[in-house]
């Protein structure tokens, strides 16, 4: 099934179906659940509405199949609305997101965003490959080019890297559930640390919007740049910047992961 596909399963009830094809070891592949969670809960509760930042919990494995969707509303202002989506299979909790949606108004306050740092070209930057078997089964759906830095398990020094992300088959429109897909297609920072395979998964994902993605092409090649701020006891913590092709900062990523080596 294709991006477009899935977001059409969820039906106005909430009731979805999350697709096979889209796997990352025994569970889903988290982006898709936050694009799928954040989809819904734009269209029931918050048409119109900007989406400034959420907080993703990934509670349990969310597998293929049967999804339930709910959405709340905790408060709704002139400018700004706060809501919560959660995903539910087999009556458990798989999934829950707090979004904030703010208008735009007027300020005399300006801080510009993070400049993007020089890259590679995307033609001349490495392609992650996809092997059948070895890599996660979602990635056949995107297209990733380190810039800087290295894949996983390359034995790296450094757990920072540059790179380049983008559809195999782009959705007909942008969107900021779209671009949300985008962003966790990386893989766990550290990782590229290691020498061998080790499990590893995102505990909790935060990002913010800077800037309405919906306003891109459908194919952009988005640029992207992590920072690793520690890693110990099996948990990590890291930062990254996502800029449209034209260098403009577009949003904030943050994530707590897991890493079992």
């Amino acid at each position: 099934m294709t991006f477009d596909e899935i977001l059409s399963t969820v039906d106005g009830k909430g009731n979805g179906l999350l697709p096979e094809g889209w796997g990352q070891g025994r569970a889903l592949f988290g982006g898709l659940v936050g694009a799928v969670l954040f989809d819904h809960l734009q269209k029931s509760v918050a048409p119109g509405r900007v989406l400034r930042s959420f907080s993703l919990s990934f509670v349990a494995p969310a597998v293929p199949g049967p999804v339930s969707l709910t959405s709340e509303v905790f408060r709704e202002g002139k400018s700004v609305m706060q809501a919560m989506v959660t995903a539910r299979q087999e009556g458990q909790v798989v999934a829950a997101m707090l979004a904030s949606m703010g208008a735009a108004r007027e300020s005399s306050v300006t801080v510009p965003a993070p400049n993007m740092p020089g890259m590679k070209a995307p033609q001349d930057s490495l392609v992650l490959p996809t092997i059948k078997g070895v890599t996660p089964d979602f990635l056949e759906f995107f297209d990733l080019r380190y810039a800087e830095g290295k894949p996983p398990y390359c034995g790296s020094d450094d757990a920072n890297f540059t790179g380049y992300m983008g559809f195999r088959e782009p959705p007909s429109t942008m969107s900021t559930a779209a671009l949300i897909a985008l962003v966790d297609t990386w893989p766990p920072s550290v990782l590229s640390m290691l020498k061998t395979p080790a499990p590893a998964s995102s505990l909790t994902w935060t990002m913010e919007l800077l800037n309405d993605p919906a306003s891109r092409p459908a194919d952009t090649l988005w640029r992207y740049q992590v920072h690793t701020d520690q890693c110990s006891d099996g948990y990590g913590q890291s930062q990254a910047t996502i800029w449209d092709a034209e260098g403009k900062a577009v949003a904030l990523s943050r994530q707590t992961f897991t890493v079992f080596a």
